[in-house]
Formats: structure tokens, sequence, C-alpha cells
């Protein structure tokens, strides 16, 4: 087991009054986990009054800090600053949507499940548990714990890279197109084990084939958004700019319309800007 992580530790705190629902620790990290809440429930409230935009990270020397929320929860994750940032984001907004869907009992809303609570973490020990199994899950494990969520990511992956390679050129440049595209994705594919068995063709790229039920969910996003970048670069370079942009246009941007909502939750969106404009 790796003893470097992306992911240091974890709050899920009340808004309203900096009280933990849970605190975890996943490295020597130089924090009190409780004295630190109060602190992070602060900033957070300052942040919203004082700022315009949907600011969701703070960095620190040493740290980064990444959160979620809603009226009256607050999910906090402190990573390294070596991490992937749209990575981070889709954990917490999974974390906190999945304790927002299943630990309010369903005769109560939560704003009476915490004006009942009595400050003991046992009553969310089962989320705890979960994001547990979740974060090390990403960090470690081979075992797909969302591939469900694997599955959907990797179909929006797909739909991308068929969008951009649906550029309108002739045979040759398409030849061209495809000779550098495995060229540049030869490194990307050593890389990640699990794109060793996915065709690259003038037919175009199936990553569909990829198994994401053996493959953890922190390769596959890396993966795709490493062939994601080979794959638009390449096509941005090679392509006549009027067919580069009319593919924009008529494919790759009315699938994004179309698909939003999911590229937001996998923070794939992030991506096409990055390497699409």
């Amino acid at each position: 087991m790796s003893e470097s992580r992306d992911i240091q530790g974890v709050w899920l705190i009340e808004r309203n009054t900096g009280r933990n629902l849970i605190s975890k620790a996943y490295s020597g990290i130089e924090i009190d986990m409780d004295l630190i809440a109060p602190f992070l429930s602060a900033t957070h409230t300052f942040i919203d009054k004082a700022s315009h935009e949907n600011l969701k990270t703070i960095d620190t020397e040493n740290n980064r800090y990444v959160w979620e929320a809603t009226d009256d929860l607050l999910f906090v994750m402190v990573v390294s600053k070596g991490a992937r940032l749209s990575h981070m984001r889709f954990l917490v907004e999974y974390a906190l949507k999945e304790f927002m869907k299943n630990e309010i009992p369903k005769d109560q809303d939560l704003d009476s499940l915490l004006k009942t609570w009595t400050g003991t973490s046992k009553t969310f020990k089962r989320f705890g548990n979960f994001v547990d199994e979740l974060i090390n899950q990403y960090e470690f494990t081979d075992e797909a714990l969302i591939a469900g969520k694997a599955m959907d990511c990797l179909e929006v992956y797909s739909h991308l890279i068929k969008s951009i390679l649906s550029v309108d050129i002739n045979k040759k440049t398409r030849t061209r197109l495809t000779e550098t595209i495995l060229k540049r994705a030869k490194y990307v594919v050593e890389k990640f084990s699990c794109l060793a068995k996915v065709p690259i063709d003038e037919n175009g790229i199936d990553v569909l084939c990829i198994d994401v039920y053996n493959t953890s969910y922190r390769q596959l996003r890396n993966a795709l958004e490493e062939l994601l970048k080979v794959v638009a670069v390449a096509t941005k370079e090679i392509s006549p700019p009027d067919a580069f942009k009319e593919m924009i246009f008529e494919e790759a941007m009315p699938y994004v319309k179309r698909d939003i909502s999911r590229l937001q939750t996998y923070a794939i969106l992030d991506d096409v800007v990055r390497y699409l404009f």
C-alpha cells in the first residue's frame, strides 16, 4: 500500500453550530479534528458573504481544502496540492449526496434531524464507514465501489471523444490524425493499464471496452482525462480551423448541452473547456 495519499482528512459539519457529524484523518495531518470544524464553518460563512463567486477551495502552505455545502451542512476534504481538483470535487459532491439520500429518516427532514441529534458520532457511523470505503477505494483498491458511477463517467468521455473525432476531414488528414493520436497516446496507454486493450484506429477510439469493475475510479478518471487531452489537442492541431470549429458547434457543444448534468456531476466540464477552447 502506498504511503502517499491525496486525501488526508474529511469533516461533515453542521454549519450553524460547527459540530462534527463525522471527522476522519487518513494521514498524519497536524490538525485537531474537533477544533478545526468551527473554524472551517466560520471560514465558509465568511466566504459566502464576501465573495461573488462560488469558491469551493482554500489553499494553505501544505494542503488544499475542498468543500461542498447545503444550507445546513458543510462537507470538507483536506487534500494534497498534487491531487486533481476535479476528482476531489466529484468525491465531495458524491459523498454529500449520499448523506442527503440515505441518512435522513423518512419521517424527518434535515433540520429536525439536526435539532434532535445529541452530538454523538455513533449516530452517523454508517455514513462514516461509507466515507472510509469511498476514500480507500479511490486511494488504494482495484475494486469498483462506485462501478455504476464509473460506467456513467466512462460513457460521457466516450461521447466526447466520438464527437471530437467526427470532425469532417479528408482521408489523408484522417490518417495523419490517427497516426498522431497513436504516437501521443502511447505514453498514456503505458501509464494506465486500463487503456491497454482500447482500440485506437481510423474507425475511432472505443473506451467503452474498459472493465470498470476491475479499474479503480482514480485510475479511470486520470486515464480518460489524459486520453481526451491527446485526442482534443491533436485534432485541433491537424484539422483545418473551419472543420474544427464546425465540429465544436455541430457535434461537441450540442452533446455537452444535452448531457450537462453528468458533465457537471463528474467535473468533466472543466476538461472540455481546458482542451477544446
